[in-house]
């Protein structure tokens, strides 16, 4: 009986599941290079979207109503 992992070449063995896609270091950037705090550029304005909340609760309480209401009826 041959052994199927052993007629393999290393490189085979070793191959990840999509091979066309290769591991690359982007070498672009290096440590000492500083760049902006992401906090700095952020567009949200204070207590915006505080009334998500809420909105997520009423509509899942209707939905629970609906839902009951077509189970017993």
């Amino acid at each position: 009986m041959i052994n199927k992992s052993s007629t393999k070449s290393p490189r085979e063995a070793d191959a990840p599941l999509n091979p066309a896609l290769n591991k690359e270091v982007d070498k672009t950037f290096t440590p000492d290079q500083d760049g902006s705090d992401p906090l700095e550029t952020i567009s949200v304005k204070k207590d915006e979207g505080a009334a998500w909340p809420l909105i997520w609760a009423i509509v899942t309480i209707a939905c629970v109503i609906i839902a009951l209401v077509i189970f017993i009826f």
